[in-house]
């Protein structure tokens, strides 16, 4: 009995390390992807600022506004990539960890 809750508490401890970790690997790349965001936002904003004081405004900002959304687009896209990784390694330990505690209960 002993034996079964102290892998019971070890379950527990790698479900929580598990969900730490992605948490932390969650909040780590949203905000890398928000600070791109205003980096991307502050470069349109100076290009947009340059661009008004020159002439041909629609012709400077057209080319600008679509690299700044490729930009966001691709930063959104990795975000979620990394979202998707996180949630499936989170998964994955979870399994591995019952998968573990059941071949260490369950004799065959």
């Amino acid at each position: 009995m002993e034996n079964i809750l102290n892998l019971s508490e070890r379950l527990n401890a790698l479900i929580k390390k598990a969900e730490q970790e992605a948490q932390e690997i969650v909040s780590k790349t949203q905000k890398e992807a928000d600070e791109s965001l205003i980096r991307v936002k502050e470069e349109s904003e100076k290009r947009r600022l340059r661009a008004q004081r020159r002439t041909g405004l629609d012709e400077f900002l057209a080319p600008a506004e679509a690299d700044a959304r490729k930009e966001a687009k691709k930063v959104a896209e990795e975000y979620e990539k990394k979202a998707r990784e996180i949630r499936n390694t989170s998964d994955m330990k979870i399994n591995e960890a019952v998968k573990y505690v059941l071949e260490e209960v369950l004799p065959e």
